[in-house]
Order: structure tokens, then sequence, then C-alpha cells
């Protein structure tokens, strides 16, 4: 339950004022009121918030900001909470959905009936006062962060296979050399082992134990506001870091209890900021509000040039090659940007194909004709995660439930083997479409190489603003 103040209902009828009250900054008709397309967006919004039960969800977040901001630390949402026009009516995010043409299902849907998860970033040298006032308003025993269940990886699992064995750290380097290799001459050449044991049958125990819990963390930014104490559903610890409660569960476990989580992050961009503008008013004795600064060309010849040394996210050597190549001239132009050099786009062929296209190298084409109205606003290729979920339910006839498996999948820290579990529904449901061969190879090829990590076009338009204002 959210604290409210007396004079309103129950939490919904306070979100609903909160929202309407903002909308007629962001969405008003200029006459008080506001926008009918809007005022549509708004209500279908709410009335699924509000059949789903997260009122008060959305006002602990909004309360969270709000604190930020009186204490003037830079904050915004990123992720699929941007796809929102109520976290954009509540001042979370400086997206607007509605122009951008952002679907509120990625974000939240009253089939998927899964709570919201909205990530916040703030500046990361005072993140730590925005999680202890979470502590101080909802008290230790309602407030907690979130564990992470750190598991075995194939180099790690052998250093503790190895310290069981007694093996110096020389004979686990040696091991580690032909972990990919397994080559057993080569290791019994090369790798001096206690009598007794050998590499085989290391290897045959690090494979059993691949995968399995090593010992628990702290998530990154992952936080649990509770309605009743914690410690009566959920084992609790303190955290090894000073004045921080943790629960013993992973994010995964705390959602399938109703344990609802959201992120509050650390960016260092946000410190950068904020010390350029500090410093520009003590200089210049201007003071610069970073969400209206105008869009302005020369911006974009520095970009086009890759001067980007600093800038946030476009500093990388991939993105300082591919920006010549894109040449970005509109703010549009960075959130492809930004999401294109992923791991996603890159697995899913995706980068080359569509930089020729912009250049006018190759031509537009399509995977099949029903996909032209998902991706034609990225050339025939697709760059976001919305566009690969569009894909699914347009060309493979997917439910909203086999939607969010899917998105469930991309994102998945076994992502690989996530995607491989849902292949023959994806073509079995593109058959059922008629569409086969080479064209159902290639949808299939791009819902792939998104299990390698794609950003979602709200989370991209949201890093897009930093990137324009760290230019």
């Amino acid at each position: 339950d959210f604290p409210m103040p007396g004079h309103f209902r129950d939490e919904m009828d306070y979100l609903r004022f909160l929202v309407y009250e903002g909308a007629k900054d962001v969405y008003g008709d200029g006459v008080g009121g506001i926008q009918p397309g809007a005022k549509q967006r708004l209500d279908h919004e709410l009335d699924v918030i509000g059949r789903l039960g997260f009122p008060g969800y959305f006002l602990v977040v909004w309360d969270l900001v709000n604190f930020a901001r009186d204490r003037d630390i830079y904050c915004q949402i990123r992720g699929s909470g941007a796809d929102s026009a109520v976290c954009r009516c509540v001042g979370l995010t400086r997206v607007d959905p509605i122009r951008l043409n952002l679907p509120f299902e990625r974000f939240l849907s009253a089939e998927r009936g899964r709570p919201p998860d909205i990530d916040i970033d703030f500046e990361a040298e005072r993140r730590e006062e925005v999680i202890q006032y979470c502590y101080q308003r909802y008290g230790r025993e309602r407030a907690a962060m979130v564990a992470n269940v750190i598991t075995y990886r194939a180099r790690s699992v052998l250093q503790d296979v190895g310290k069981v064995f007694g093996l110096t750290q020389a004979q686990v380097n040696g091991l580690t050399k032909y972990l990919d290799t397994r080559n057993p001459k080569a290791i019994r050449t090369e790798v001096d082992l206690p009598e007794g044991v050998t590499a085989e049958y290391i290897y045959d125990i690090c494979d059993r134990l691949d995968g399995f819990p090593r010992h628990l963390g702290i998530h990154s930014g992952g936080m649990v506001v509770s309605q009743q104490p914690l410690w009566e559903v959920v084992p609790m610890e303190w955290g090894r870091m000073e004045d921080r409660s943790v629960l013993q569960w992973d994010k995964d476990d705390c959602a399938s209890m109703g344990v609802v989580k959201f992120d509050l992050l650390a960016l260092g961009a946000l410190n950068g900021m904020h010390l350029s503008v500090d410093m520009i008013r003590e200089v210049h004795g201007v003071d610069i509000d970073l969400a209206t600064i105008p869009q302005e060309p020369v911006i974009y010849d520095m970009l086009t040039r890759a001067d980007t040394v600093g800038v946030f996210q476009v500093e990388s050597r991939a993105q300082m090659a591919t920006l010549p190549k894109m040449k970005p001239r509109t703010f549009y132009d960075l959130a492809i940007e930004v999401a294109l050099i992923r791991p996603g786009p890159i697995q899913g062929h995706s980068v080359h194909p569509f930089l020729r296209r912009r250049n006018g190298l190759e031509a537009i084409r399509y995977p099949h004709p029903a996909a032209e109205p998902i991706l034609k606003k990225t050339l025939g290729v697709p760059v976001f995660q919305e566009q690969l979920m569009e894909l699914a339910r347009i060309c493979a006839g997917f439910t909203a439930g086999q939607s969010d498996r899917l998105r469930q999948a991309m994102t998945h820290k076994r992502s690989g083997e996530e995607m491989e579990k849902l292949r023959d529904e994806v073509y079995r449901g593109m058959a059922d479409n008629g569409i086969s061969g080479s064209a159902a190879d290639e949808i299939w090829e791009k819902l792939q190489g998104f299990a390698s990590f794609g950003f979602p076009e709200s989370h991209s338009v949201s890093f897009a603003y930093i990137v324009y204002a760290t230019s």
C-alpha cells in the first residue's frame, strides 16, 4: 500500500489524478483539456493497471523519482517503462510513446498478467541516497534488495573443482587452456596431474556442476517493497554492504511468488551531465534544462565524424566505426545507432544490411510481405526487440502469452537454450500462415539472433536522449 494523502478514495484514484494533471501539460489541447487520442490511450493504460492491481507500484516509483528530483539527483527511467504514456504524464520519462507509436503491451499486458518492470537510472555517486530513502520510507521489514544467484560457469567451476583435487594454480591454468578444445592427448603431454587424477574425470565433474548455484550476491539494483513483512514470505539477511538488507531469492523466484521488483540503477553518465550543467552555471551564469536543449545540426556533424570519446554509449570502437557510415541526422537515428551495435542485431545479421540500405547501396526488401509494416521504419531489418515480438505475432500467429515467453527467452541469461525450445512453435506458426522455406529461415535467424541481447525501442530512445545531451 502506498501511503496516500487522505482525500483520495484509493491508490487508483490518486494515480488517475496525477496522470490527468500531468497530461494537461504533456498532451494538452490548448483549452485546458487533453487531446482525444492521448485521452483514449491513457484510459486504456489506467484500465490495465487497475485490473492487474498495480497502481501502488507506479506511485512508489513516482515517489522515489520525486525524492531524487527534490534533492537534485539526476534520474530517468529506461527500458520498456518508456512505452507507457502514464509514465510520461507522471514525469518518469521524457520519451513520448504516443508520438513514437510504442506499444504499451510490450510493458504491461492484461493477457500476460505479469508485473510491470520499471528500471530507473540515478547518478552513480548518489544512488545510495535513494536506496536508503526506500528503507526509511517503507521500513526494513517491507523493503529489501533482491539477491543474485551466482552460478558456476566453465572456468569458475574448474577453479573450485581443481582446489578439491589439490591441484596447483598452474595445473588449473593448464586445464583451462584446453577447456574449449577438450583434447585429452594434448592435456596428457602438457599438464602434469597428480597420480590417479585424469583430465577427462575432472572435465566430467565440471560438466555436471556447470550451471549449479555457487553463492549469493546482491542484484545490481533490484529492490522490492511488500505489503506485508517480507520475513513472513522469504528468508532475509544483512548484505555485506553497510545498511543493506537482502532477500535470499533472485528476481525470477520473487516474481513467481508475487513479490514485485523495480530496479534502482547507477549510471555514471548522469553524474557527468550534472557536473557539466553545474560548471556551465558557475562559469557562464546560464541554467540548462537538458530536456529542452534544441536539436542542432552541429551535434550530428560531430557524431558523423565519430568525434565521440566521452559521449555516452557511442564511444566504443564498434560505434565509432559505424557512425560515419550511419551519418545520423535526426534524433531517431541516434535511437537506431544505440540499438544497432548490440549482440542481437550483430548475431541476427542486421548491421551491414541496414547500413548498406541507408546509404543506397542495397535495395530495401522484407523477409515476407507480412513483415513490411513492422520493419519499414528500419529499412526491412529488425533492430528493436519490439519488432521481433511483433514478427512472431504477425508471421507465426503468436498469442500474447507466447510473445511474452519469447521476450523472456530473449532476455534469459541462457537465452540460446531457451530460444531453441521455441523453435518448433515458431516454424509451426509460420507454416500455418503460409510462410516456409528461406523466408521462414530468415525470420527464425533474426529471432534467434536477438537471443544474444537486443534493446527494446523504448530503451534505445531513453538512451538516445543521454547520447544527444552528452554530445
